[in-house]
């Protein structure tokens, strides 16, 4: 399975989409009667990713410096590509195997913009 990521692509062992009810406005009149309820639904992804190159993790650590990056995955309606916010630095654990350095147990959560 893989997940793109400003225009990079990766290959991810798991993939978590899960949607989410985020309410934006409700108002109430003085009886207390709902007038206005805006409810959206956004994503929230969880990537778990197999072992990154050194370039990939160096271009994973540049985008999750970013406010919002785009971000292209597999839903049930198709494929997907909106803006998401990454919450934390990805923070590897360096393997080097064979005499190449690789990262693993690089693990983001996003959520949809």
């Amino acid at each position: 399975m893989t997940i793109t990521i400003d225009g990079s692509e990766y290959s991810v062992t798991e993939l978590n989409a899960k949607r989410e009810i985020r309410q934006t406005s409700i108002q109430y009149n003085t009886q207390g009667d709902m007038l206005i309820d805006m409810v959206n639904r956004k994503y929230l992804l969880e990537a778990t990713f197999g072992l990154l190159s050194e370039e990939e993790i160096a271009a994973l650590r540049k985008s999750s410096e970013k406010i919002f990056v785009s971000v292209t995955f597999d839903a049930p309606e198709g494929k997907i590509t909106e803006d998401f916010f990454i919450s934390d630095e990805p923070a590897p654990v360096v393997t080097v195997i064979n005499g190449e350095r690789l990262y693993g147990g690089v693990k983001l959560t996003m959520k949809q913009r």
